[in-house]
């Protein structure tokens, strides 16, 4: 109780202590892009590394084993795409969000669907983050889960509405400190005492209970989530100059990868120490039980790091969104009114009871089907060559419809349609003439 209070008070005084300095939307929604590589780089990563990433992939590796690290293994694929493809054309744009890069490339329409796929996918997200944050709260105070859950996402909503991206990305890199420095005591830990897990698994890249088709589903909607990502242009975005967006995006991939290893041989150093029943959403919190007081009290501290720095990175991200591109408005005081509202619909949606893993890949269904492709291939074209409007509208649609009928059916197949029949749909501007009117970046 006394940690969570601490880190509380912590968080909500950052917040207090940055809103004083949030007088304008560059400095709320950018950062007033005064972050360096290793500042991106690391709130990257910490936001990539959020309760999904650690209590979802650690029960993952438990059951299935090292390919497990496709989880975040893709995600950093993604990323490196993003890095060497977009990082300096992004930043060199000065956009203030990814769907303002949207309407400047692929057209307004384009620019509001996607808006509407992002505000609507986004919340799905965080409330995966929710879902785990309230696991996190009950462990650390003691409270009931029904008193929990609104107590750890009323403090998630608060500390990121108070000072924006500035306090999500000043807090990014201690935050990274601690989630690290204690899934690697707790790794250590159950090496020590429990090395046979470690010792004797196959290192797979596929096997019985992971196998190519969930390789293939990964790869595709969560490493293509990374690729085109609004939480990752705004870090990108937040960027000092072209240099620091590109240096951090390679950092950030580096860590991704060390960080996925760690959390694969915790997920692995588990077995054993739990009943055969468990459920993986549980795995983490369940082994603090087994662990010494002093190592297990690292550990959910490193969990509840790893949540709040990727929790309030996807409601920063979608508030900013929804005010910017759909509003149409920078003013403060209505985007502070709209996280609170999307955070009141986070909360609503992580009281389903669906696990962690089902409200993340559900939500990348539709977002990475309607939005990644369009998106990346209008970026990549030279400025001479454009996607005509209607053809960029067409084509989010239908990989968008595709998207949400993977996600409502629970067959990939549907989304790799989707994003099959987006693809033809521009095929033909590759081979497109020379447009001289379209607007740079």
């Amino acid at each position: 109780m006394i940690i969570f209070a601490l880190y509380a008070v912590l968080l909500v005084g950052l917040g207090l202590w940055d809103a004083r300095h949030a007088g304008s939307a560059e400095a709320y929604f950018v950062n007033s892009r005064a972050s360096g590589p290793w500042q991106v780089g690391l709130s990257i990563t910490a936001s990539c590394v959020g309760g999904s990433a650690t209590i979802g992939m650690a029960g993952l590796a438990w059951q299935v084993g090292t390919p497990a690290f496709w989880w975040l293994g893709s995600g950093a694929c993604g990323l490196l795409l993003l890095t060497v493809a977009l990082a300096r054309k992004v930043r060199a744009s000065g956009a203030l969000t990814l769907p303002e890069l949207i309407g400047r490339r692929l057209g307004q329409q384009a620019r509001t669907l996607s808006s509407l796929i992002i505000v609507i996918a986004w919340p799905a997200i965080l409330a995966a983050q929710f879902t785990a944050m309230g696991q996190l709260t009950a462990a650390l105070t003691g409270f009931d889960p029904s008193l929990a859950l609104p107590a750890g996402a009323l403090l998630i909503v608060l500390y990121a509405l108070l000072g924006g991206q500035a306090s999500v990305i000043r807090s990014d890199v201690p935050q990274f400190a601690l989630l690290f420095g204690g899934l690697c005591l707790t790794m250590v830990w159950l090496f020590v005492h429990n090395p046979h897990p470690m010792l004797s698994v196959e290192v797979e890249v596929l096997n019985a209970g992971f196998g190519l088709s969930k390789f293939i589903y990964f790869f595709i909607i969560i490493g293509g989530s990374y690729v085109v990502c609004p939480m990752l242009f705004g870090r990108v975005l937040s960027a000092r100059n072209e240099r620091a967006a590109f240096y951090g995006g390679l950092i950030g991939a580096g860590w991704l990868v060390v960080t996925a290893v760690v959390i694969v041989l915790v997920g692995l150093g588990c077995r054993g120490l739990l009943p055969p029943g468990s459920a993986p959403d549980s795995v983490l919190t369940a082994v603090q039980g087994v662990l010494p007081p002093w190592i297990g009290m690292a550990l959910m501290v490193a969990l509840l790091s790893a949540v709040l720095s990727s929790a309030d990175s996807c409601l920063i991200t979608a508030s900013t969104v929804l005010c910017h591109d759909l509003l149409r408005t920078d003013r403060l005081a209505v985007c502070r009114v709209m996280t609170l509202a999307l955070g009141g619909i986070g909360y609503l949606l992580s009281t389903r009871g669906h696990g962690i893993l089902d409200l993340l890949l559900m939500a990348n269904d539709v977002y990475v089907c309607g939005v990644v492709l369009p998106v990346f291939w209008g970026l990549m074209l030279p400025m001479t060559r454009h996607i005509p409007h209607r053809t960029a509208t067409v084509a989010m649609l239908a990989g968008g419809a595709g998207g949400l009928a993977s996600a409502l059916l629970g067959m990939p197949e549907a989304g790799y349609a989707g994003l099959l029949a987006s693809l033809l749909c521009l095929l033909p501007t590759a081979c497109a003439g020379r447009d001289a009117r379209q607007p740079a970046l």
